[in-house]
């Protein structure tokens, strides 16, 4: 037996492990809906979520270039830039600063946001100088001609807990059903996948999700192996997932956080193109 090529199996497995964690997927959806206003038909919307504090696959650049060629009209950031474990705000500096450059950006909390409050007041300072816009339980319009679709960003289910722990799911609702306007279009960013009956319930038209890490280990025929706040083998872990009229868009991430190894579940960016639907 040649114990020296025996040596290296750990060295290469260790190594695929590696480029499973940094290999950037691109996923692109083309997502219909019969009461999208026309001038809206292709409009164009990044996804980017759970960065971690971590540099964006091998190459930031090869991230940026499939970013720029797909030229969104919005991008959006759906929690968890931070990362409460190693937390580098130079690291999020950079990649906020070539995110905003490329298109209007909007950004709603995560955990890892809310269990750092002075990096987080750092933050919200970068958002002021990149000009990125951070939806705090509000609505922002977006108008095309004379169309407009509604932009909503609620705040990770964390800060109801943290400010009423009795009443954080009515609290929760409340603010969904205040927010919406259920006589138009509208695309609600919530960094948490499993409260999806919560949106289905208030109407919304898409979601766009993070947090669960794509299940951290996809194993074939089995699915996704662990999820924060969903326990063991979760529902919601990446794709698209559709229930009465509500389409939810969860991605798998662009960094890791407490646990550094994913296995068959490589990072993501989604790219998401609407359209009207024909009737």
């Amino acid at each position: 037996m040649n114990y020296k090529l025996l040596a290296l199996v750990p060295i290469v497995a260790a190594g695929a492990l590696i480029k499973n964690n940094k290999q950037l997927k691109v996923t692109n959806y083309n997502l219909e809906f019969k009461n999208l206003p026309e001038e809206f038909h292709n409009f164009k919307i990044a996804q980017v979520s759970d960065i971690h504090c971590d540099k964006v696959g091998i190459s930031d650049l090869f991230f940026l270039e499939k970013l720029c060629k797909f030229s969104p009209d919005i991008i959006v950031i759906t929690g968890d830039i931070l990362d409460s474990y190693r937390n580098d705000m130079d690291i999020v500096y950079n990649i906020l600063s070539q995110l905003s450059a490329v298109a209007p950006c909007y950004f709603v909390t995560g955990n890892h946001e809310l269990r750092l409050p002075k990096e987080f007041e750092e933050l919200k300072n970068v958002f002021e100088r990149l000009n990125i816009s951070y939806l705090h339980n509000e609505v922002r319009s977006i108008y095309k001609t004379n169309d407009k679709i509604n932009l909503i960003g609620i705040e990770d289910y964390n800060y109801f807990k943290a400010k009423d722990e009795l009443n954080h799911r009515e609290n929760f609702q409340d603010i969904l059903s205040k927010l919406s306007d259920k006589n138009e279009f509208n695309i609600l960013l919530s960094h948490r996948p499993e409260k999806f009956d919560f949106y289905v319930k208030e109407k919304y038209n898409l979601v766009f999700s993070g947090h669960a890490h794509g299940g951290q280990w996809q194993i074939p025929f089995v699915g996704g192996i662990f999820s924060p706040s969903q326990g063991f083998f979760p529902k919601y872990i990446h794709g698209v997932y559709e229930k009465e009229n509500t389409k939810l868009v969860v991605s798998q991430g662009l960094g890791n956080s407490s646990f550094p190894i994913r296995i068959n579940n490589q990072i993501e960016l989604v790219l998401v193109t609407l359209k009207k639907e024909a009737i």
